[in-house]
């Protein structure tokens, strides 16, 4: 299905064009893909899901440099969790789907804890900075090879997952 719809731009308010389109999206299965571009430059876009498969989660041993090409599937109802890090990435408001490795999320990771740590030290918080400093350290140590975690994902919706024969799935209690 191709469909066009006009909006008033958040920006400049004059008129704009979204296109909807549904698609099969591979490991997410069919989506209906939202996009429109203003004349001033403003760009939105959105993908919602339009499958619910079962709740799910997917927990992989991370124990050696391969296990960091392992295909992540993130929907946007999708939640990461590495608790060896102590960090749950959780949806939210604006959440998006995204695949790639687990490298790939814990670049994403570390980008944030990064710019949270300079936030915390030019605010003076010492034990904030330290805790930052250490996941960030663990984070490269996993990267090496040298340290261990444990990458699970949770996605009531069942549209996220981990593609890796060393992943394990089980059912999801919401």
């Amino acid at each position: 299905m191709n469909l066009a719809t006009n909006a008033n731009c958040p920006v400049c308010c004059k008129e704009m064009q979204f296109h909807w389109e549904t698609l099969e999206v591979p490991y997410f299965g069919e989506a209906m893909v939202i996009a429109g571009v203003c004349s001033c430059g403003f760009r939105n876009s959105d993908t919602i899901l339009l499958t619910q498969k079962e709740a799910s989660r997917y927990t992989l041993e991370v124990t050696a440099v391969e296990d960091l090409d392992a295909r992540v599937i993130r929907s946007s109802s999708g939640t990461i969790r590495v608790p060896e890090l102590g960090i749950d990435v959780e949806p939210g408001y604006a959440s998006e789907s995204y695949i790639s490795n687990v490298e790939g999320v814990l670049d994403r990771i570390e980008d944030i804890v990064a710019f949270a740590t300079r936030s915390a030290r030019e605010a003076g918080n010492v034990e904030s900075t330290r805790r930052g400093e250490a996941i960030l350290e663990k984070i490269d140590l996993v990267r090496k090879g040298q340290f261990r975690l444990t990458f699970v994902i949770e996605d009531p919706l069942g549209n996220s997952a981990i593609a890796s024969k060393k992943a394990v799935k089980s059912p999801l209690d919401v």
